[in-house]
């Protein structure tokens, strides 16, 4: 799989390069969210159409990909950390490992430091480490997030909108972020939603848009549970 997936700030695109560890985000951009303390996610997702950061095989093809991240409370720090791979029928793997940390420096703010794709196993066959720092300011209206990402020749600006509103008595997000493509040559957009399906059961899904190459939609489901 070695560079047939690239980080674009975890985004997806036409020309992507290496795979990472998947931190809470919106679609393709990480954000200063962490999950809650004790809390644990297992994903199961899968990418359908255009390249992108997903995508195990070549454009046109579905990949999968299994994971999960946790959340631990040290205030007033909050760290997150977990783990995902590709799957596949022949070669998986690599294993990629990601944590950021967060603290709440003003009322409705946060900032986040991490890092996400560090190659556990298959460490020849996996790209560089993507690091990051987010801002996040809840406005009323909307949340406005802003940062930037470091990679060899991945680094991009890193900008999102988010929104949620209750539908049927549970949390329905709607949301959308820019990230750079092609060593910041280039743009994607995406477009997504998140829905509380339950409390243990949060489905999402986003709809990739390079400014080259075909739209890309992603599909994943998040089992949640507290210990």
């Amino acid at each position: 799989m070695k560079h047939t997936t690239r980080l674009l700030t975890l985004a997806a695109c036409a020309a992507v390069s290496s795979a990472f560890g998947t931190p809470t985000g919106l679609n393709n951009i990480p954000t200063a969210d962490t999950v809650p303390h004790r809390t644990v996610a297992v994903q199961y997702f899968s990418s359908f159409g255009g390249a992108n950061q997903f995508g195990t095989s070549e454009a046109g093809k579905s990949g999968h990909w299994m994971g999960f991240k946790t959340g631990w409370d040290f205030e007033p720090v909050h760290v997150e950390w977990g783990m995902d791979s590709p799957l596949g029928t022949g070669v998986s793997g690599p294993l990629m490992f990601q944590t950021k940390a967060r603290i709440s420096p003003w009322e409705d703010g946060m900032f986040a430091l991490g890092v996400a794709g560090i190659a556990l196993t298959d460490v020849s066959r996996a790209g560089d480490p993507f690091s990051y720092a987010m801002l996040a300011h809840d406005f009323g209206f909307a949340r406005l997030h802003a940062g930037y990402g470091y990679q060899t020749n991945g680094s991009s600006y890193l900008f999102g909108i988010d929104r949620t509103w209750k539908l049927f008595d549970r949390n329905f997000n709607l949301n959308a972020d820019l990230a750079q493509t092609r060593d910041q040559r280039g743009l994607i957009t995406a477009v997504g939603a998140k829905y509380d399906l339950s409390k243990h059961i949060v489905l999402e899904t986003w709809a990739n848009f390079p400014d080259r190459d075909a739209v890309s939609l992603i599909a994943k489901i998040n089992f949640v549970f507290t210990f």
